[in-house]
């Protein structure tokens, strides 16, 4: 998710430098095009094998701790449900009426999360 991370980055940067919401869509760099081409290369397939490897890692560091390894998920599905989220808002506000955004929604990226426990 590195790009489309990028991209929010630049576009929150143009917007703390004083650009409005309405004008991100102007600038080449953030054309309704470019921001079209970025979420549709993020499927739920995609989002889904990206968490499962970070899931994997933290299992491998918290197996013998079910409690924390529990909290380290639950805090990785929040602070990326969070980051979604925030895109989200940030689609609205800067390509209004486009109809751009992810082809999952939250609560799939809730699914991935569900029912994990360390195997051990």
């Amino acid at each position: 998710m590195e790009n489309i991370n990028q991209f929010f980055d630049g576009v929150q940067k143009k917007l703390n430098s004083g650009v409005r919401h309405e004008e991100i869509g102007f600038d080449p760099e953030f054309s309704k095009q470019r921001i079209k081409t970025l979420t549709s290369e993020y499927s739920l397939k995609e989002i889904k094998k990206g968490l499962e490897g970070i899931l994997k890692k933290i299992e491998k560091h918290f197996t013998k701790d079910p409690n924390l390894f529990k909290l380290a998920c639950l805090s990785t599905q929040a602070e990326f449900v969070k980051q979604i989220e925030g895109y989200q808002e940030l689609l609205r506000k800067c390509y209004p009426g486009s109809g751009i955004g992810f082809s999952f929604t939250i609560t799939e990226v809730h699914s991935i999360f569900e029912g994990r426990s360390p195997k051990h």
